[in-house]
């Protein structure tokens, strides 16, 4: 069994319970966004607010659900404080439907394959429950081991290309200061106007 989409789908099929939360093994912190800095959260806090982002999952009717992407409080948007339509990444929750379904990853892809079962959720079952108050902080492409067999950078320009076929407009990749960024484009929200 090789890379994380492998690892995620055996994950689903040899665990039964009806909630499984992975976290890759980068995560350094759990942290709390809702105050101008973040705030590390203990162990006990962690638990309490995985236990709270499945219930809320599962309660939208979620398979798929996780986190903010980025430690930064200035990103948080306070008055909408969780999202249906934001990709999921590193710390990735899954909740059973009443069928017993979960998500798939394509074991094809060893390094983008978060974003991608992102974008199938999103197209098999309409939403991605993500909790934007909270954060697992991660070292990304950091660490020595596991993915970092397979993390090239011809590996991942190879997926991107892959991943922009497949998704065309639905997905971006961009640079910002030196560091690579990927953003989905799938809107789930309608606009309305109040004028009678």
């Amino acid at each position: 069994m090789t890379g994380v989409s492998a690892v995620r789908n055996w994950i689903l099929a040899h665990f039964t319970e009806g909630a499984i939360v992975m976290l890759d093994d980068d995560i350094t912190a759990c942290v709390c966004m809702v105050s101008l800095r973040c705030r590390k959260l203990s162990t006990d806090e962690t638990l309490a607010m995985l236990e709270n982002s499945v219930y809320c999952a599962r309660g939208a009717g979620a398979r798929l659900f996780g986190w903010h992407q980025r430690s930064d409080p200035r990103l948080l948007q306070r008055n909408d404080p969780f999202g249906v339509h934001h990709w999921v990444g590193g710390a990735v929750g899954v909740v059973r439907d009443a069928s017993g379904g979960v998500p798939r990853w394509d074991e094809l892809l060893k390094c983008k394959c978060d974003i991608d079962a992102t974008l199938e959720e999103l197209m098999i079952n309409r939403l991605v429950f993500n909790e934007a108050r909270f954060c697992f902080v991660q070292e990304r492409d950091k660490n020595l081991g596991g993915n970092s067999l397979f993390r090239s950078a011809d590996r991942i320009a190879a997926e991107k290309r892959y991943l922009k076929r497949k998704w065309k407009a639905h997905i971006r990749f961009e640079s910002y200061q030196s560091q690579d960024k990927t953003a989905i484009d799938v809107h789930r929200r309608q606009s309305f106007s109040l004028d009678a």
